[in-house]
């Protein structure tokens, strides 16, 4: 049976997105790295093609934090969640704000798709890829544009 609300089988793949909101904004690497599997698979929008496993994600997340000065500000919407049994899909909007140690400010909305498995020790993220538009003829990244008018956070 698939689940397209707030059904009991969407609410911890949901609570898991929402504590990455959390553990980003704390800078708390070591929450945010338990929301992901030993064995992640992870298509960033930033870095290599393909990373694979927890220590990926740490030095990933470690060079992330490190690049800002300032707290890091993360909000999510239109959160849609689809679960059955022990493996569940979320989507989403997320808009990333925060200024890095070279001033730049950053203000851009990025999509994230992030599968997540259920085992003996709860919902984990298995499966994560977070892109932005680009530009087909130029090849440039769209990080201006914004989501058009529709639900807030999920």
């Amino acid at each position: 049976m698939l689940n397209y609300d707030d059904s009991l089988d969407t609410v911890g793949p949901r609570a898991v997105i929402e504590a990455r909101v959390a553990a980003v904004a704390a800078k708390d690497l070591d929450a945010l790295l338990a929301c992901y599997a030993e064995d992640v698979t992870l298509f960033d929008a930033v870095g290599p093609v393909r990373d694979t496993g927890r220590d990926a994600e740490r030095a990933r997340l470690r060079e992330w934090f490190g690049a800002y000065r300032s707290a890091i500000e993360l909000d999510i919407r239109d959160l849609d969640v689809v679960a059955d049994g022990d493996v569940a899909f979320a989507s989403y909007l997320f808009h990333v704000r925060g200024t890095m140690r070279d001033g730049t400010d950053v203000a851009m909305w990025v999509r994230s798709t992030a599968g997540l498995r259920r085992d003996d020790h709860g919902w984990k993220i298995v499966h994560e890829h977070s892109s932005v538009p680009f530009d087909s003829a130029t090849g440039e990244a769209l990080t201006r544009l914004r989501p058009e008018a529709g639900p807030a956070a999920g």
